[in-house]
């Protein structure tokens, strides 16, 4: 479960960013903690779930992450997950769309 006070902070960081108050080092770093903070089910079928609402591939996907289209497979039927960068991406996109890491 994500801790609703570190996701309050994100958001008052963000309008701070927006208006200049903060510069983009420190916004990356609240993205960072913010991020690694957040306790997301990224099972076989929210991986799948998220693909298909972005109406890419597996391929595709792959290729946004920067893993192999292998490695995405065996994410969706469940045999790995996720690990390190992949998994923040993924986490990105299910957030705020594809459009947030291309």
């Amino acid at each position: 479960m994500t801790d609703l006070r570190i996701e309050k902070m994100h958001k008052m960081t963000k309008r701070f960013y927006s208006n200049g108050s903060l510069d983009q080092m420190t916004m990356r770093q609240n993205e960072v903690l913010a991020l690694s903070h957040l306790d997301i089910a990224v099972g076989a079928e929210k991986i799948k779930a998220i693909r298909r609402r972005e109406g890419i591939s597996q391929g595709v996907l792959a290729a946004i992450l920067n893993m192999s289209s292998e490695s995405v497979k065996k994410w969706e039927q469940g045999k790995t997950k996720p690990q390190g960068a992949a998994l923040r991406l993924l986490s990105l996109i299910d957030r705020d769309g594809i459009k947030a890491v291309i």
